[in-house]
């Protein structure tokens, strides 16, 4: 207890004194050429839409085949867990 006394008066002094010594910074006004580089040739969100994605022939079958592998390992854990039960 003697030392969080001393501690919590350094800290107080500390926070008291942090905005005199904080340096002032002001920071310019963005420039309109700065604000508007691409106002008029591009939108703002360039992904496709959910709404409108289709996907291609491609990416099915990336997904199909990540999925067979989630299957193949839940099918382990479902044949391991009944063989256990079942003492075979």
């Amino acid at each position: 207890r003697s030392l969080a006394q001393p501690m919590s008066a350094l800290l107080r002094r500390a926070a008291a004194r942090a905005p005199v010594l904080a340096p002032r910074l002001s920071l310019p006004a963005p420039s309109a050429a700065v604000r508007g580089f691409a106002t008029k040739t591009k939108s703002a969100s360039p992904e496709t839409p959910l709404m409108h994605y289709r996907a291609t022939q491609q990416a099915t079958s990336s997904i199909n085949h990540r999925i067979f592998y989630v299957n193949v390992a839940a099918m382990v854990l479902v044949v391991d867990a009944g063989s256990s039960m079942l003492d075979i």
